[in-house]
């Protein structure tokens, strides 16, 4: 199974994340958990690790990491129930194989205006280094979607394991995380050619620079890359060992075409206050601001929330403010938070793998997750737990994946246990897709 399974692990998981567009009243308040699918393990997949997108006809898009015809994951589809409440219709777009096509997709997708998608395999102990893929839709109603793949990593100094999300800037080119790499991909001026790789920025391990890029970016009006790295910073603590603590990072294009584009580290984790282990991607607000979480640390040991502002002066520094510290401590509370997104008001929205209310998680009470609101108020940022996910056999639980929002303010997320079917050694649940859906 997947590495990222137990609290203060440092192996690398992504969860990524697309966030749609968002209207939401500011009052709003969330009743309980409705499941609107459950994998059974089978060719329909099972263990989604990654967040969801939508299209604007209301139907949903993710991958699983394991299932399909040939157990190395899916693309799959879900389709608005005829009857409002009842379960959603999925429909598999992809199984992948491991035969060249790619394995283990671990990351949330990308889906341009055409309705193609776009995605990475992670290949994780299936004896490839990764692939970016893309996914188009059938010309005629009821045809199969077509797979293609951009570009085969090579584990060099193009990286490897992507286990992050895409994103664009609009024109086509794609940008992401290769563990050790981040980089352009853009596509071919003549159908059919080959989509041209370029590498933005190699990480170097055990230096001041990050390393084992694993979350998605984001991507300002001016075009710099903003991302997280797991591990680096150059800080040899107790927590972190002499890999560091993990950073945020800088990638900002040349001033002219066919230069060299420029990396900067703008915050190094220290394993205090501040957490560490930055796993998740970062959310951009309109004032240049960014928000994120780290795995581990912080007073409460549960991780934290985290806002860094830009610079006000040439050569100053990016401020860090921890926003919230999650805790294992308390069933109050979540821990091991996931990537947030910002809705229309400025209020951050993510899930927890961990804590709330106590379940075993591989044979351990950590909790079985939670979903969470932070506002702020008057400059202080204030968290509400607007769902506790619950213990039992059928109960969705442990959502290692953000969340996202619809017109309504509904969220929507998946979660890589419950359901009803037996999967991965006899023990361990399918997964869901679950909503909590605005109380009227």
């Amino acid at each position: 199974m997947n590495p990222r399974r137990w609290p203060l692990n440092r192996a690398a998981i992504v969860v990524s994340l697309l966030v749609v567009s968002l209207i939401r009243c500011a009052t709003a308040q969330y009743n309980g958990e409705h499941v609107i699918y459950r994998f059974q393990g089978g060719v329909d997949g099972y263990s989604p690790m990654s967040s969801l997108i939508s299209d604007p006809a209301g139907n949903f898009y993710g991958t699983t990491e394991y299932g399909g015809g040939s157990f190395y994951g899916t693309v799959f589809e879900l389709s608005p129930p005829a009857q409002p409440g009842g379960e959603y219709n999925e429909t598999i777009l992809h199984s992948f194989t491991n035969t060249g096509d790619g394995a283990r997709p671990t990351a949330a997708l990308l889906r341009d205006n055409a309705g193609n998608l776009y995605g990475t395999t992670s290949d994780s102990n299936a004896g490839g280094d990764g692939e970016v893929f893309k996914l188009s839709p059938p010309t005629q109603p009821g045809g199969a979607w077509t797979e293609s793949i951009l570009y085969h990593f090579q584990g060099g100094t193009d990286g490897a394991t992507p286990n992050a999300a895409l994103i664009t800037d609009g024109r086509g080119n794609l940008y992401g995380t290769a563990t050790s790499s981040v980089f352009e991909l853009s596509p071919p001026q003549n159908q059919g050619d080959a989509w041209t790789f370029t590498l933005l920025h190699e990480f170097k391990c055990c230096t001041s620079d990050g390393w084992n890029a694993v979350a998605p970016l984001v991507r300002d009006a001016s075009g710099n890359l903003y991302g997280t790295t797991e591990w680096g910073g150059y800080l040899n603590s107790d927590d972190c060992g002499s890999l560091g603590c993990g950073t945020v990072f800088e990638v900002s294009p040349p001033s002219q075409p066919g230069q060299a584009w420029t990396e900067k580290v703008i915050h190094t984790f220290t394993a205090g206050n501040d957490g560490f282990d930055p796993l998740t991607g970062l959310t951009l607000d309109t004032s240049g601001n960014l928000y994120g979480t780290t795995y581990s640390g912080g007073t409460g040991g549960g991780g934290t929330a985290f806002e860094l502002t830009p610079p006000t002066a040439p050569d100053s520094s990016w401020t860090h403010a921890v926003i919230h510290n999650f805790t294992y401590s308390s069933t109050q509370d979540g821990a091991v938070p996931s990537s947030m997104i910002l809705d229309s008001s400025g209020h951050l929205f993510g899930s927890t793998l961990f804590g709330g209310k106590q379940c075993a998680y591989n044979g351990a009470y950590y909790g079985c997750g939670t979903v969470f609101e932070l506002r702020n108020q008057e400059g202080v940022w204030n968290e509400r737990v607007l769902y506790f996910f619950h213990n039992g056999g059928v109960a969705a639980r442990q959502p290692d994946a953000g969340v996202i929002l619809d017109r309504a303010g509904n969220l929507f997320g998946t979660t890589e246990e419950g359901g009803y079917a037996q999967c991965y050694n006899g023990y361990s649940f399918c997964g869901t897709v679950y909503q909590i859906g605005m109380r009227k």
